[in-house]
């Protein structure tokens, strides 16, 4: 905790370097793999933080801090990399994500340089961090990649990002791009207050166990849902993951299924934007081409994709990250390597084509 304040002061991100009573835990625990390195004084110059989910046969590598001294040593690199190569070669996980600041470059080309490749960006995310916009990547074990389910058609609005995945990682079969299908009508309740949202945790996490029993509608690794919305009438619910602090908020399941739910997204929306909620991401199957059509139509654009995140068998499913952001799309001052390229173009073409009408003016 010492070396994240001496960094980063008070402000970081991450209770996992500031909060003794999270990295304790955090430490404790069978599914952290921990890493530091001290200079020759024996003096901590280095950490970096990885957790797993044997479930999902997934790791995350979060936290990496290098004291300002120590900059420009190599540290940085070696600990992703080490970190990185010790996670996949216990063969316990199938892909290691990381997520990097646009601040500057040095963290996306050092992970790069460790075989992770770009997978997207997250426009807007933190609101504590005015609306920053991270950057996503991925390493996968040798041979995952090449077996992977094809995916016959997908909505034509997700071309672009379906050519930079091809770009990036191939693509098992090229996917047809069929137009998107015009949705069902939407919900006739027009004030969100018939829409309650309940933040019990305990019960929000049973109440989701309960209704959501389907393991591919549960899948959305390091994420459990705080709260719940409830609809008019017991006609739905929505679980998410909400943090107020930074506006952000993380839809992950949904009751009777997401096609009832999809009719009623604007008011889903418009409440979770009362409660503070400037930024909205969903994960979704490459192959559920009904879902993601529908949240096309209601604002939501792919702004990442994750190639082989899901194991199906002895073969693997990818996934889009659909994200709907509430604030003006601001990219000056980015630092974003040219790897990502690919995810800015499409994601800032088609919030163009959504937002502005052919004057420039916001809708």
């Amino acid at each position: 905790m010492e070396l994240y304040r001496r960094v980063y002061g008070r402000g970081y991100a991450l209770p996992l370097g500031t909060d003794p009573q999270v990295m304790a835990r955090e430490i404790a625990s069978a599914n952290t793999t921990w890493l530091v390195a001290h200079d020759s004084s024996r003096r901590l110059i280095a950490s970096i933080v990885a957790t797993t989910s044997p479930g999902d046969r997934l790791a995350k590598m979060q936290g990496l801090v290098v004291d300002p001294a120590s900059r420009g040593s190599g540290i940085a690199q070696e600990a992703v990399s080490s970190l990185s190569d010790l996670l996949l070669a216990d063969g316990t996980v199938d892909s290691v994500y990381a997520t990097a600041r646009t601040t500057a470059t040095a963290p996306q080309r050092i992970c790069l340089r460790s075989g992770f490749r770009a997978l997207g960006i997250f426009p807007n995310l933190r609101k504590a961090a005015k609306h920053e916009t991270m950057v996503l990547l991925a390493r996968h074990q040798d041979g995952v990649l090449d077996r992977r389910h094809p995916v016959d058609r997908v909505p034509a609005g997700l071309g672009p990002i379906v050519e930079a995945l091809d770009t990036v990682a191939g693509l098992p079969a090229r996917p047809e791009l069929v137009p998107d299908e015009v949705p069902e009508p939407r919900s006739e309740f027009a004030s969100t207050d018939e829409i309650e949202l309940i933040g019990a945790e305990r019960f929000v996490l049973r109440r989701f166990d309960e209704m959501v029993t389907d393991p591919s509608r549960r899948f959305y690794p390091f994420h459990k849902p705080d709260v719940m919305l409830a609809g008019p009438d017991g006609l739905y619910e929505v679980y998410a993951h909400l943090s107020r602090a930074d506006g952000y908020c993380t839809l992950i399941g949904a009751a009777p299924d997401a096609r009832v739910v999809s009719r009623h997204l604007d008011q889903i929306i418009a409440r979770l934007n009362d409660f503070g909620a400037f930024y909205i991401e969903t994960l979704v199957p490459l192959y559920a081409f009904d879902e993601l059509s529908s949240l096309l139509s209601f604002g939501f654009l792919p702004a990442a994709v994750y190639p082989a995140m899901r194991r199906d068998g002895e073969l693997f499913h990818d996934y889009v990250v659909m994200a709907r952001t509430m604030q003006p799309l601001d990219f000056r001052g980015l630092a974003i390597d040219a790897a990502f390229r690919p995810f800015t173009e499409q994601y800032i073409a088609l919030w163009t084509q959504m937002y502005l009408n052919t004057h420039g003016v916001f809708r």
